[in-house]
């Protein structure tokens, strides 16, 4: 106990003077008391002498690093609340003084401000290159966590990459589209006519069978290795289908014999495929493809499109992308007509593939970009040149000349415009999307509420202020049908209007008026002169006030049901104090939700606003490179050639106006910096001979090892070739001493005159030596 009271009074005091004497004074104090009441002490051990020493220094080394702790603590605190009131300080500055906040009471215009032309903007989707095309997946997720980092910055919630779901998308659409062209039957088939045709049906679908079994085998084989059959075994759905072959089939009949009896089989075909690849189970992939092959070959009648278009929708739902893929290239190697659906499904396709290039290709084979085609119809020059009903085809439909062929184009309707901007959005080229977007509001088409708020949530997600403006862009230029889905009978829901508000806030805070306006007065001038930009700010206005209707209401549904909540809990059962709590906390709920709403909106704006600064900075700072470059390149045009010294007039990190007056000073005669720069070119001059000497006057194979040596200016230092030359100097001497060394019965056998000499000089044999051993390079 002794030992503790010490202690304790110890670590309580500051270690002063006064604290010191107060300490000993406790434990004399505490020595007394123990002493008196207990007279008769124990024997203090050396176990605890040093269990009490070890206890103290512990203790005092820990109240003495928490203290430092604390304090390096506080320290912390203390420089981020620095940061943060800076941080807030410069945003209410950048608020305040920000270029694209002087023009509050004006709006801002776009230079795309004339309405997208359809052929326009399908032509900008198909002349994108596929190497652009291929880095997009690299960059997309490096945008994506700049943009998130930046949101948190501001205290935002990060955003989430929208996944793949199959019932908010247009997979939807695409089934409907199906199932009305199987019901149908004004929808025009083409057939074959003849046994040729049919025979070559026949084999491709024997091909199509051995095919598919063989891809599934091998996709098992890879995710299972040694669970299934081998390929050639008995036991295999390869082997069992190749006996159904051997029993006569596929025996098909021509399907315009008996149409109604095609279409019926067709139809009975597709429901049980469909059947079947419900009760898909991957593990047993070829057990079910066996059943698929099983009613390809048995069937009375060749498959017709609709029975392709629905296994290439069902095996790529089914993730079985090989299998899906062997049937798109048996629909391209055919000659069946393709319906609106086998469009969809062949987007859908690639799309839930995730291969961006051959998505983009089939889009320029749906429009006549490829000469390939998509299979509507396709005519040589010179075919059409020499048939007047050919002449008259490619007149009057819509067709494209490519490559030395006519080519008729897919027709773009809602649903094909649909497919075709999900897998743009998905493939992260929303700036497409937009102007497909905008095309759609020009045609006056109802485009999917689901579909709409995927676009505006992946340009908020990604910050795209660029497809953010052609969104507005194309709500101004259609004002009717923006008022349509704002206010109309079937308008979009409140989620979508607060997307759209917040992209009209990304719009308006990160586009600039031509010749920045601050003046109401010159702004109502420029709107007289302009009519264009009089309608623009009328349009403006009206999707503005529609945007807050929409708001407003919301907010007064939102405000009624909490007014509600509020008055059943004062009306509820119980203390006083406790509805009055709940009724309270219901108001402030009711309260702070639009003020929470209108703060989100403002720091949005902020983080569109910085992320837009930032491009154009950086922009801005590419196009003063540029330009440096340009500059530096005209003065090292007119100076001497050989004054140029690239290494310093190119070099970004020396300032523009430092390289100019080198430049100028080199490049003027008579001038001290133009005779020090006629030395250095003088020296250089004779390094570049020098080397040359030397590199022509060694052997081949050392002259091209040194050669490999080159740095990146293309030069090898003067230092490693007089290294290397004086390394085969010294060799060479070696092998002449060592030959000089030689026997007395060599040198008398090589005196007698059986043999002619041709030259008894040591020249004349150093001569020969060089002559036989050398090999010269010339240097250029």
């Amino acid at each position: 106990m002794l030992g503790l009271w010490s202690m304790a009074a110890h670590l309580r005091a500051c270690h002063c003077r006064a604290c010191l004497r107060g300490a000993n004074t406790a434990a004399r104090r505490a020595t007394t008391t123990s002493a008196r009441s207990n007279p008769r002490r124990r024997k203090v051990l050396a176990s605890d002498v040093f269990t009490a020493c070890y206890s103290a220094i512990m203790a005092t080394a820990a109240v003495i690093d928490a203290g430092r702790k604390d304090k390096r603590r506080r320290e912390l605190d203390r420089e981020l609340a620095d940061a943060r009131s800076s941080l807030a300080a410069l945003l209410e500055e950048s608020q305040s003084r920000d270029l694209a906040k002087v023009i509050t009471s004006a709006y801002p215009s776009l230079p795309d401000s004339s309405p997208l032309e359809k052929l326009a903007v399908l032509k900008d989707i198909c002349k994108l290159e596929p190497d652009y095309l291929r880095g997009l997946d690299a960059t997309r997720k490096a945008r994506f966590k700049k943009r998130n980092d930046l949101r948190k910055m501001f205290g935002l919630p990060g955003w989430k990459i929208l996944e793949y779901d199959i019932e908010h998308s247009t997979l939807a659409r695409c089934d409907e589209v199906m199932d009305a062209e199987a019901k149908d039957l004004s929808l025009v088939h083409q057939e074959v006519m003849d046994e040729e045709g049919l025979a070559k049906v026949t084999d491709m679908i024997a091909d199509l069978t051995d095919r598919l079994l063989t891809d599934a085998y091998w996709v098992s084989e890879a995710e299972a290795p040694g669970t299934h059959p081998a390929l050639e075994s008995p036991d295999s759905a390869r082997t069992m289908i190749r006996l159904v072959k051997s029993s006569g089939y596929p025996s098909y009949t021509h399907p315009h014999v008996d149409p109604r009896e095609t279409i019926e089989q067709r139809a009975r075909m597709n429901e049980l495929n469909v059947k079947i690849m419900a009760d898909w189970a991957t593990p047993r992939r070829e057990h079910y493809l066996a059943k698929i092959c099983y009613n390809l070959l048995v069937c009375g009648v060749p498959p017709g499109i609709q029975n392709v278009n629905t296994l290439i929708l069902g095996f790529s739902l089914l993730c079985e992308h090989k299998l899906a893929e062997a049937m798109v290239e048996y629909f391209h190697s055919s000659s069946m007509r393709p319906t609106e659906a086998t469009f969809l499904c062949l987007l859908h396709h690639y799309r839930m593939k995730k291969d961006i290039v051959r998505f983009h290709d089939l889009i320029r084979r749906l429009f006549a970009y490829n000469s390939a085609g998509i299979g509507l119809m396709r005519r040589t020059a010179d075919d059409v040149a020499r048939d007047p009903s050919l002449r008259a085809w490619a007149k009057t439909a819509d067709v494209r000349f490519v490559d030395g062929h006519y080519v008729q184009r897919a027709p773009l309707t809602r649903n094909l415009a649909e497919a075709m901007m999900e897998g743009l959005i998905d493939f992260d080229l929303l700036h497409e999307a937009a102007r497909l977007f905008s095309v759609c509001l020009g045609e006056k088409w109802t485009i999917s509420k689901d579909l709409m708020w995927k676009l505006f949530h992946s340009c908020l997600t990604f910050l795209d202020t660029a497809a953010a403006r052609v969104i507005v862009r194309g709500l101004l230029n259609n004002i009717d049908q923006a008022s349509s889905l704002l206010l109309g009978p079937d308008a979009i829901g409140p989620g979508l209007v607060r997307q759209l508000r917040h992209l009209l806030n990304m719009w308006q805070a990160t586009t600039l008026f031509p010749g920045v306006i601050a003046n109401e007065e010159v702004d109502d001038i420029c709107q007289r002169c302009d009519p264009r930009r009089r309608t623009e700010k009328s349009n403006l206005d009206h999707l503005v006030t529609a945007i807050w209707i929409r708001e407003t209401g919301h907010h007064n549904i939102h405000t009624t049901l909490w007014l509600k909540q509020a008055k059943r809990r004062l009306s509820a059962d119980g203390p006083l104090s406790e509805r009055l709590d709940k009724a309270h906390f219901a108001l402030d709920l009711a309260i702070n939700r639009p003020r929470e709403k209108m703060f989100k909106a403002e720091r949005i704006q902020r983080v569109a606003r910085l992320e837009w600064l930032r491009v154009e900075t950086s922009e801005s700072q590419k196009k003063i490179l540029d330009l440096e470059t340009a500059i530096c390149s005209i003065l090292a045009e007119q100076a001497p050639r050989e004054l140029r010294d690239a290494r310093l007039l190119f070099d970004p990190d020396l300032p523009i106006k430092q390289r100019i007056a080198m430049a100028l000073a080199i490049g003027t005669p008579g001038t001290v910096h133009h005779e020090a720069a006629m030395c250095f070119a003088r020296s250089r001059e004779i390094d570049w001979q020098l080397k040359e000497a030397l590199l022509q006057a060694l052997p081949l194979p050392l002259a091209k090892d040194l050669l490999e040596t080159r740095n990146a200016s293309g030069d090898v230092p003067l230092g490693r070739i007089v290294a290397c030359f004086e390394q085969y100097l010294a060799e060479f001497k070696a092998e002449q001493d060592k030959q000089e060394r030689a026997s007395p019965l060599a040198r008398l056998v090589s005196g007698l005159s059986l043999w002619p000499r041709s030259s008894g000089s040591p020249a004349a044999t150093l001569g020969r030596v060089v002559n036989r051993g050398t090999r010269y390079i010339n240097v250029v």
